[in-house]
C-alpha cells in the first residue's frame, strides 16, 4: 500500500515522474480495488519496460473479467496490436460501438493496428470518417499525424499534430510528433523547441527524449544529444516506430572507465547502416585495450567486421547469445550507439573517429574491377532508390541522375538492388547491370562497392558502406535534417571521404544534382 493510501493514484504520480517500474508495482497493488483500470495501467507500464508478454497477460485478465466491457475491449485491442496480434486487436476494437464514450479512442487504436498491419491507407480513410463524427477529439488527430507520417505526407502530418495541440496543448506525444516532422522537413531548431517542451511537460518521456536527441545532434549540440539518445531503448518499448530494440545482458553497462585488463562486449543495434556508422568508434575502443573485446553484430555484418577489426572477437547476434559471450567472464557491456557518449568522442569535433575503417575482400574487389574495366576507365557505382518503401522520400528518380553520371570515359555500374523492368530499359545502354546483390551478404556487397573509384548514392546502406570503406562517396540527401548528416552540411565527421548534396525544400533535386555533377566532373 502506498503512503497516500491509494495505489492507483500513486501509480499515476510515479508514471508521470518517469518511474515505470515503481508505477507498475503500484498499479498491481490496486488490482483488487480497480480490476480493469489498474490492469490497464499496469499493462501500459509493462510495455514501457519492454515486457510485452506481461502486458498481454494483464490485458487478457481484464478482458476475461468483463469481456463485453468497452474498457476491457479497448485495453485488449491496444495491447494486442503492440505485440503483433493485429486481427485480435481489430476484433476487440470493432466491438466498441459508435456512441460509446470510448468509441473515438477505439478508432484511434484501430488505425494504429492497421498501420502495424501495413494498411496505412485504410487507417487514414477510417480516421477521416471518425473525425467527421468527432472533430474535436485530440486522440484522433494525434493518430492521424502518426498515420500521415507513415504515408510520408509530412506537411499534413504537421497540421494533424498541431490540431492536436490546439485541442490539448500539453499533449506530449503531439509535441514529440511536431518535433519529429519538423526534423524531417529540415527545421531542426523548431524540432528542438517542440522536443524540449515535450520532455519538460512529461518528465522525460522516452519518445520525446529520443526525438529531441536526433534534433540536438542534427544542429551540433552533441553532448546534450548523445545523453538524450540513451532514451532510445525505452522509447522503442513504448512505440516501435522510435528508438532501437535493446539486448538484455547480465553484466553491468560500461561507464567509460578504464578497460585495462577488463573485457567488454559491444552489441550492435538498429539497421546494418546504423551498425556501420557506429562501428567508426570500434578502433577507439581497441586502442583502450579491452581484454578481450567482443563485438556482437547483425549476422549480415559478421564477415566484414571480422576482417576489419583484427583482434576483436566478432559474433553474430543470436538468442541465446553466442558462447563467446556466455562461456567466459565479461566485465562490461555497451550498446554500440552508446559508445559516443561513453568515450566522449564528439569532443574536438570527432577528430579521433576512425576514417576508412572497413576492409573489403581484396580478391573479390580485384575480380570486380577486372570484370568492369579492363581499360582503366573510371568506375562509378550508382544507387538511386531505397529498398524500403517506407523510406521512399530518400529516393531519386533514375532518369534525374543518370545523365549526370553516365558520360563518356566512365564505366557506370548499378549497385541498385531490385531494379524494375522500366529502370532496366532506361539504363540498358548507360549502366553495367549485374545480378542483384544478396541482401543477406553485406560482405559481398562491400567488395562491389570497394571496386568503384566513386560511388554516387542516396541515403542507404551503400552510402554507409562506401564511406566506411574510404571510397570517394557522393551522397544525395533529402531535405530533412538527420542526426547522421546534420543540416545542409557538405561534409560529415563520421565519413571524411563523403560529400553531401541536399535536395531543395520544395522537393526538387535539380540543384543538388548540378552541384554533384560539377564536383564529379572536376575530380
Amino acid at each position: 500500500m502506498s503512503k497516500s493510501g491509494d495505489p492507483l493514484l500513486e501509480g499515476e504520480k510515479l508514471a508521470a515522474a518517469g518511474s515505470p517500474k515503481a508505477a507498475l508495482a503500484q498499479f498491481k497493488a490496486a488490482i483488487d480495488s480497480a480490476p480493469i483500470t489498474a490492469r490497464a495501467r499496469a499493462a501500459d507500464m509493462a510495455l514501457e519496460l519492454g515486457e510485452a508478454d506481461q502486458a498481454f497477460v494483464l490485458a487478457e485478465e481484464a478482458w476475461r473479467i468483463a469481456p463485453d466491457a468497452p474498457e476491457a475491449l479497448l485495453l485488449m485491442g491496444r495491447i494486442a496490436w503492440r505485440v503483433g496480434a493485429i486481427e485480435d486487436s481489430l476484433a476487440c476494437l470493432d466491438r466498441i460501438r459508435r456512441g460509446d464514450p470510448l468509441w473515438a479512442q477505439a478508432q484511434a487504436e484501430r488505425a494504429e493496428a492497421l498501420v502495424a498491419g501495413k494498411k496505412p491507407v485504410e487507417a487514414y480513410n477510417d480516421l477521416r470518417f471518425a473525425l467527421r463524427s468527432d472533430p474535436r477529439e485530440p486522440g484522433l488527430w494525434l493518430t492521424l499525424g502518426h498515420v500521415l507520417m507513415s504515408l510520408d505526407r509530412l506537411d499534413e502530418a504537421e497540421d494533424a499534430y498541431r490540431n492536436t495541440t490546439d485541442l490539448q496543448p500539453e499533449s506530449v506525444r503531439a509535441l514529440a510528433g511536431i518535433a519529429d516532422v519538423c526534423l524531417k522537413l529540415g527545421r531542426p531548431d523548431e524540432a528542438v523547441q517542440a522536443g524540449e517542451k515535450a520532455v519538460e511537460l512529461s518528465g522525460n518521456d522516452p519518445v520525446a527524449r529520443t526525438v529531441l536527441a536526433h534534433a540536438l545532434l542534427a544542429i551540433g549540440r552533441d553532448s546534450e544529444g548523445w545523453m538524450a539518445y540513451e532514451a532510445r531503448f525505452d522509447a522503442n518499448n513504448v512505440d516501435r516506430r522510435y528508438g532501437a530494440k535493446s539486448r538484455d545482458f547480465d553484466m553491468p553497462t560500461w561507464d567509460g572507465s578504464s578497460l585495462k585488463d577488463q573485457s567488454l562486449l559491444v552489441w550492435g543495434e538498429g539497421s546494418p547502416a546504423d551498425e556501420i556508422r557506429f562501428a567508426a568508434m570500434i578502433p577507439e575502443i581497441i586502442r583502450r585495450d579491452p581484454s578481450p573485446l567482443i563485438l556482437e553484430c547483425d549476422p549480415r555484418m559478421q564477415a566484414l567486421f571480422a576482417r576489419s577489426f583484427n583482434g576483436t572477437t566478432v559474433v553474430s547476434r543470436a538468442s541465446p547469445p553466442d558462447e563467446a559471450i556466455t562461456g567466459g567472464l565479461v566485465h562490461w557491456q555497451a550498446a554500440i550507439g552508446s559508445l559516443a557518449m561513453n568515450t566522449r568522442i564528439y569532443e574536438n569535433g570527432y577528430a579521433s573517429l576512425a576514417k576508412a575503417y572497413l576492409e573489403a575482400d581484396q580478391d573479390k574487389v580485384m575480380s570486380w574491377r577486372d570484370r568492369w574495366s579492363s581499360g582503366g576507365d573510371r568506375i562509378i557505382g550508382l544507387t538511386w532508390r531505397h529498398p524500403d518503401p517506407e523510406a521512399a522520400r530518400r529516393s531519386i528518380p533514375l532518369e534525374a541522375v543518370l545523365d549526370a553520371v553516365a558520360i563518356p570515359g566512365r564505366v557506370v555500374v548499378a549497385l541498385q538492388r531490385g531494379m524494375t523492368p522500366e529502370e532496366r530499359d532506361l539504363a540498358s545502354d548507360k549502366l553495367l547491370l549485374e545480378p542483384d546483390p544478396d541482401p543477406t551478404d553485406v560482405d559481398a556487397m562491400a567488395s562491389r562497392v570497394a571496386a568503384c573509384d566513386v560511388v554516387v548514392t542516396i541515403d542507404s546502406l551503400v552510402a554507409h558502406l562506401s564511406s566506411a570503406l574510404g571510397i570517394d562517396t557522393r551522397i544525395l540527401l533529402d531535405s530533412g535534417a538527420d542526426a547522421r548528416w546534420g543540416l545542409g552540411k557538405a561534409r560529415t565527421p563520421w565519413y571524411p571521404t563523403a560529400r553531401l548534396y541536399w535536395q531543395d525544400h520544395d522537393g526538387s533535386w535539380q540543384r543538388a544534382i548540378k552541384q554533384m555533377r560539377k564536383a564529379l566532373d572536376g575530380g
